[in-house]
């Protein structure tokens, strides 16, 4: 009895300490589990964190080097087109139509642990591991290129730019006289006089473009056609006129301010509907939804039915007051002009009265215009007018490229200049006994290409826009250090500049815009 006592006291105690044992084992394993797990979590928030840093980083540079690689392919693609336009070929227009860029995040783990259990010592769970994490972007953009050679994109290439489109860049700060150069087609001076009661009517035409570069056979240019009086002397004339109307930007005296002229569809006398046959409330709807209007003709008793068209108008802010209207004060400009040494060359042969003149009436800008409707106006005029003719898309690019190889050819044999039409015969008498050349005719602020594509030696200390070659010629847009410190400073990089929004204004419906809808 004894012994079995004995052993039946022993039994239980042996079991609780296989029991505890036991459970140390488990709570040793349940640490090596957790220490594990931990160590797995750690390395995964790890990645977590990583990863989240990395993608606004990446989408970043993504972008960035979207917008770079956009700009430089657009940039590539006007100096293209240009050189294309001097060579005498098609050009040919792309435009992005949709990036899509979409992002692939493939992440991964590995890691490595190991346990150790001693249970003749206190340490009864270790674990030691590591691990590393894995991740890759991948980036699968997808560009839409289209062409623009649909009929609506076809018609704002060679339609004339809107007169708009002049009002909001020269409201954005352009300088008129590169608007002028690079968008206008021709001058319409229109003069009126009365004789005996009878309204008279003369227009003259100044054109914007040199004479053309025809060569001899032997490869040479012909200077008898550069010379050609005509063409000559219209175009320094119109450069004149540039520089004049730069000075008044420049000094604060030049005002351009928007306005809706009615202008009938038909000048004939008799076109449109008597007076006391008013259009009835049909008529007027169907004109107004085919963008007309019907306007009341007083001095001739007529309906007449026409559009209206945004016109901006060039004219002198008012320098003093007659009674109760303020009026520009000619004689005292004209004088601060010719006593600015910058524009010396204008006290020969100059226009600057008729110009003065002008802009006290008004430089009106038109899309495009007929010299029968300068002249068959319903109100009386006196004096002389004038109106700014817009050329299309491609005839300023096309002009932009081919003009600058004519004009270094006139600053090179700076050949004489004959009188222009544009004088009386008077100012053609005076002008022909003292001609002056080409240099000393051009004011110096006007005496620069539109544009040069070739032959810039000496760059500013800043990398070119955009280079290229085509058909074995370099093209480049860049400026020379000879023009620092002048006006022209950055000329040829406005000028590129002021193409390359046209190209993008152009496909833009101006009337839309809010300041637009405002004036109207």
């Amino acid at each position: 009895m004894p012994t079995t006592s004995h052993r039946s006291a022993e039994l239980p105690t042996r079991l609780r300490l296989q029991d505890c044992v036991s459970r140390s084992k488990t709570f040793a394993s349940l640490q090596r589990i957790s220490s594990a797990t931990r160590l797995r979590f750690v390395l995964f928030g790890l990645l977590v964190v990583v990863l989240s840093g990395c993608a606004p980083k990446r989408l970043r540079v993504d972008f960035t080097g979207f917008e770079k690689a956009y700009a430089e392919t657009s940039n590539r693609e006007v100096l293209l087109n240009l050189a294309r336009l001097e060579n005498r070929d098609p050009t040919y227009f792309f435009k992005i139509g949709q990036i899509t860029s979409s992002y692939k995040m493939q992440a991964s783990l590995t890691g490595t642990a190991s346990y150790a259990l001693q249970s003749s010592n206190v340490n009864l769970g270790a674990a030691t591991g590591g691990g590393t994490p894995l991740a890759n972007y991948e980036n699968d953009p997808i560009f839409t290129f289209i062409p623009v050679n649909d009929e609506t994109n076809a018609q704002l290439l060679l339609k004339p730019v809107p007169p708009e489109t002049f009002y909001f860049l020269y409201e954005q700060g352009w300088r008129v006289d590169q608007l002028l150069r690079l968008m206008v087609d021709r001058i319409e001076l229109t003069r009126f006089t009365n004789k005996d009661g009878v309204q008279h009517c003369a227009v003259q035409t100044i054109r914007n473009a040199p004479p053309t570069v025809y060569l001899k056979s032997d490869g040479t240019p012909d200077l008898d056609y550069l010379r050609d009086p005509v063409t000559l002397s219209s175009y320094v004339t119109f450069l004149r006129i540039n520089a004049v109307v730069y000075w008044l930007q420049k000094h604060g005296y030049l005002l351009l301010r928007g306005q809706n002229r009615f202008v009938p569809y038909s000048v004939d006398i008799g076109s449109g509907v008597e007076e006391d046959k008013a259009p009835s409330a049909q008529e007027i709807v169907s004109a107004s939804q085919k963008n007309a209007v019907w306007e009341h003709d007083v001095k001739n008793k007529k309906w007449l039915l026409g559009e209206k068209v945004f016109t901006p108008m060039f004219s002198l802010y008012p320098l003093h007051s007659e009674g109760t209207t303020l009026v520009p004060d000619g004689q005292q400009i004209e004088d601060e002009i010719l006593n600015d040494p910058d524009m010396k060359e204008l006290k020969q042969g100059a226009a600057l009265q008729d110009v003065l003149e002008s802009l006290t009436v008004g430089f009106s800008i038109e899309g495009n215009t007929r010299q029968e409707d300068l002249c068959n106006s319903t109100s009386e005029k006196s004096g002389v007018s004038a109106h700014l003719v817009m050329r299309s898309l491609i005839g300023l690019m096309a002009a932009a490229a081919q003009e600058q190889v004519p004009y270094e050819m006139l600053l090179h044999s700076n050949p004489t200049v004959p009188p222009s039409t544009y004088f009386s015969q008077a100012k053609r008498e005076e002008a022909a006994k003292n001609p002056a050349r080409f240099i000393d005719a051009v004011p110096s602020v006007e005496r620069i290409p539109l544009l040069r594509l070739r032959g810039v030696v000496q760059d500013i200390d800043f990398p070119p826009v955009v280079e290229l070659k085509y058909r074995g010629k370099d093209y480049r847009i860049a400026d020379e250090k000879s023009g620092v410190g002048t006006d022209n400073q950055y000329w040829n990089r406005d000028m590129f500049r002021l193409i390359d929004q046209l190209t993008s204004q152009v496909t833009v419906d101006i009337s839309k815009f809010p300041l637009t809808e405002i004036l109207q």
